[in-house]
């Protein structure tokens, strides 16, 4: 179900509630959409204040007995048929939306969230093959185990290299003893461990940037400080960029990989034309270039209509050959000098945040691929030729904000494993395995540092010691905080065995009567 939802005033709200039902115009243009029954107000742009049942959504045509949001500039009839104020059941847009809009500024049509549906899924088993089922069941008869993944890739060579007999009791019996090898002992500082892990090679590491894809003006930042910005999980990475892959009938064509890359390729104003501003008669004068909009792919009848979206009360639009005028009708020095400074970002065709797009071809995978300077991943989904499922982006916050926080788990293991490996470093991937589910577990991407998990820990001391310790401890003070002892560093701090290894194990001694 689709519900309508705007901003009003408190006064505005009242007057529907005494007056319905009524008619009311709005200054937003709405498609008339039967499925939309309901409409919700806000005054706060986050919480709604009251709730309406509409009957028909039409263009305004000037009709009377009607009550009118504005003055001017309306758009919009919607016919309310009962409102009520919202009082005990205080609905929030994260509510109806899933939290997809920030703040509604003016007005939105939402999607109501559809509801969870609990599937139970075939168990494991059933999906194994024959051989990986005996295999399993006589590991299991000999008191020991091996994970499925392990027990497959046995299966595997026992047919791919004919392995009969004692020869493949020998090999299970060795994998067996080579997978116990890598398990962690009781007790075992895995935190420590994977600090280390990280940490010493990350010293070996470069500081520097690369030239993506062959084209000197496309940055990627790799190294340390690359690692940082994914251990720190800032907003924006530094050079962010993205790979965007075609789907199985599109990938072998370049002229619709081109297409594609142009249409999401951010082209400004500025980009494709000169712009001049006349203060004395109050214009501003857009002269195209053609060259430039033949390398765009872009057409003139295309940037008209774009232009008269502008927000610019009282503006004349006037064209001539290449030539676009945009005149004020009340000549103001600081309107003219505002429109011209909006003209030169004006944005005419692409999505936002991509600057750059090229082609290039995948000489492996005999396929365009399309590489990106910026990011937008949410609009690059919704576009047609695009393999979804393959397209990537280097953007660890957009990636959890878009696809989930599991997928920002995943490209969080990733990002780093590719970073080590690019400067010839090998770490094992458990260690960032478990950095990624430390940063992932609470259902947000979260920093490791001071305003993240080492911030949050549970111990006053652990916090003092990470960073500005007199603030941490002042804080506890006042509060009256108890602290534990659990951890590694606090019990450090007070001079006592830690609780990890052979310190926590605890003896004691029972005399018999």
């Amino acid at each position: 179900m689709t519900i309508l939802a705007w901003k009003d005033t408190l006064k505005k709200v009242k007057e529907l509630i005494d007056k319905a039902p009524v008619g009311y115009v709005l200054d937003y243009e709405v498609q008339p959409d039967k499925s939309i029954k309901e409409a919700l107000i806000t005054v706060t742009g986050k919480t709604f204040v009251a709730k309406a049942k509409i009957s028909k959504i039409a263009p305004y045509e000037n009709e009377k007995n009607v009550l009118k949001k504005k003055k001017d500039r309306l758009k919009t009839l919607v016919m309310v048929e009962k409102i009520e104020e919202i009082q005990d059941d205080i609905v929030n847009y994260e509510e109806v939306s899933g939290g997809s809009i920030d703040k509604i500024l003016s007005f939105s049509v939402l999607a109501k969230k559809e509801e969870a549906k609990i599937e139970q899924r075939e168990p494991m088993e059933e999906k194994l093959s024959s051989d990986v089922k005996s295999l399993l069941r006589q590991v299991e008869k000999d008191g020991e185990k091996l994970p499925v993944k392990i027990a497959e890739k046995l299966a595997e060579a026992k047919k791919q290299y004919k392995i009969e007999g004692k020869d493949f009791d020998k090999l299970v019996k060795a994998t067996i003893e080579k997978y116990k090898e890598t398990g962690v002992d009781a007790y075992e500082a895995v935190g420590i461990v994977g600090a280390q892990s990280i940490g010493e090679p990350g010293t070996q590491m470069t500081m520097r940037t690369f030239h993506f894809a062959g084209v000197a003006e496309m940055d990627v930042t790799l190294g340390l400080p690359r690692l940082i910005e994914i251990v720190d999980a800032r907003k924006t990475p530094s050079t962010p960029s993205m790979t965007i892959y075609m789907t199985e009938k599109a990938r072998g064509d370049e002229d619709r990989a081109v297409a594609l890359a142009r249409s999401i390729e951010s082209t400004t104003l500025l980009d494709v034309a000169d712009i001049e501003v006349n203060t004395t008669e109050s214009y501003v004068l857009i002269m195209l270039d053609k060259q430039k909009m033949l390398e765009r792919g872009l057409k003139r009848e295309e940037i008209l209509p774009r232009l008269k979206k502008i927000r610019m009360q009282k503006t004349t639009i006037t064209e001539e050959d290449d030539q676009i005028k945009l005149s004020l009708d009340e000549p103001s020095f600081k309107k003219i000098y505002q429109l011209y400074e909006n003209l030169k970002t004006f944005q005419v065709k692409g999505l936002d945040g991509i600057k750059r797009a090229i082609v290039k071809f995948d000489q492996k995978a005999k396929e365009w691929v399309i590489y990106t300077q910026g990011s937008n991943l949410a609009g690059v989904l919704e576009l047609k030729d695009v393999d979804f499922a393959r397209t990537k982006t280097n953007d660890i916050i957009e990636i959890s904000q878009v696809l989930g926080v599991e997928a920002a788990r995943e490209a969080i293991i990733e990002e780093s494993t590719s970073t080590l490996h690019n400067a010839g470093l090998n770490t094992d991937i458990r260690h960032l395995m478990l950095v990624a589910d430390m940063m992932t577990f609470t259902g947000v991407v979260e920093a490791i540092g001071r305003h993240g998990i080492s911030g949050k820990k549970a111990s006053v001391l652990a916090r003092a010691a990470f960073e500005i310790t007199s603030k941490h401890l002042l804080n506890a003070g006042l509060i009256g905080e108890v602290d534990r002892l659990n951890g590694v560093a606090e019990n450090i701090i007070v001079g006592q065995p830690i609780t990890l290894g052979t310190g926590a194990v605890k003896l004691s001694y029972r005399r018999e009567e």
